[in-house]
């Protein structure tokens, strides 16, 4: 008489192909959670730079951010630790920094125009000063005010890696 059923050593490899499969669910399950938080702060980090940059432009100062170290920003000044609630209450400290400097275009070293505009850089690229009161060609405009570009850059520490930092970029025109 034949018996069915399974032997010991069956059900001892069955439980350790099953075990390897659970463990790397959780390692899986981990790695996920960690991403997720991660993508949460970055997309607190560009809201907050998008906040940033329309306040910025509304207000044509230097914007104060929404976390706990509430000041105003200065431009070429990095202001570290704005801590923010991020996800589920979680607290993240972010660093920002914001510039501002002349728009700027690669234009030929000699502007058929008006060459005494185009500045040469270090390696020998002319930049023209973009519509600082002039059009493209050289033409001067009349009580035109000066284009600038802004720039907010955050960043943060997750554990032990830093995330690449939120860097936007607005063109405007500078008016006084």
């Amino acid at each position: 008489m034949k018996q069915r059923g399974f032997t010991l050593v069956e059900i001892l490899v069955a439980l350790v192909i099953i075990s390897v499969g659970m463990l790397a669910l959780g390692s899986f399950y981990t790695s996920m959670i960690q991403q997720e938080s991660v993508a949460q702060e970055r997309i607190e980090a560009v809201n907050m730079a998008e906040q940033l940059i329309e306040d910025w432009e509304r207000t044509n100062t230097p914007p104060t951010p929404n976390c706990t170290a509430a000041q105003p920003l200065v431009v070429g000044t990095q202001l570290k630790g704005c801590t923010v609630a991020v996800g589920q209450g979680v607290p993240v400290s972010f660093d920002i920094l914001i510039n501002e400097r002349a728009a700027q275009a690669p234009l030929p070293v000699s502007h058929p125009n008006n060459p005494s505009m185009v500045v040469t850089d270090s390696s020998g690229v002319g930049m023209y000063p973009m519509l600082q009161q002039a059009d493209v060609y050289g033409n001067v405009i009349q009580n035109s005010p000066p284009v600038m570009v802004r720039s907010v850059k955050i960043s943060w520490i997750h554990g032990t890696q830093k995330p690449q930092p939120v860097l936007l970029t607005h063109i405007t025109r500078y008016i006084q």
